[in-house]
């Protein structure tokens, strides 16, 4: 019985950790609600969707779109799309911004081309890009689309969050040094018990 309790309480301590680092990673992704969004404008219908869910300032996130014709439904292929990111500015952010040069104020504004993805696990209409937003805030998308239907922009919004600690690295940590005390500490009390100790 005395050899079963600690592989029992290591059992546990790991599943608590797993737990504990999935739940920080939902947490840091912002959960599981529906991040996709939908516009219509003119000729096309756009489908939008970002990866991370929570888009961090500084790190990479990838924009997704699906296109579709707007008239009929049917995925457009072959179109050249760009997707021009500004920063909404706000009282605050002028004024802090004011000081700085022409270089800070082009981190303000993004502009990617999006591909084409033709991969056969992919919806075919889908484009891709992968941007990296500068600062946190709320930022404007203008995705531009030119088609043999024609030239259509529509505005998507996106909102950036500063960056922050790495929680589920942080908990996988924390729980590899208790883990490492525990066994530590079964580890002293076996050696005590062979050398005559009492547990």
């Amino acid at each position: 019985m005395n050899h079963r309790k600690p592989k029992i309480i290591l059992l546990n301590l790991a599943l608590l950790i797993f737990t504990f680092s999935f739940t920080a990673n939902i947490l840091a992704s912002g959960g599981h609600e529906d991040v996709k969004q939908e516009q219509e404008e003119g000729l096309y219908h756009v489908t939008l969707e970002t990866q991370p869910i929570k888009i961090v300032a500084n790190e990479s996130a990838t924009i997704t779109i699906i296109v579709k014709n707007e008239a009929d439904g049917q995925p457009v292929i072959g179109a050249n799309i760009t997707n021009k990111a500004t920063m909404e500015q706000s009282s605050s952010t002028s004024s802090a911004m004011s000081g700085m040069d022409n270089d800070a104020d082009m981190d303000e504004y993004i502009e990617t081309v999006m591909h084409e993805q033709s991969k056969m696990n992919m919806e075919p209409g889908t484009y891709m890009a992968e941007v990296r937003f500068k600062h946190p805030g709320n930022w404007e998308q203008a995705i531009t689309i030119t088609s043999s239907l024609g030239e259509s922009t529509i505005n998507f919004p996106v909102s950036v969050s500063e960056s922050g600690p790495n929680y589920a690295f942080l908990s996988i940590v924390a729980g590899l040094v208790v883990i490492a005390a525990i066994v530590a500490g079964i580890i002293k009390k076996k050696k005590y018990a062979e050398n005559g100790g009492v547990l």
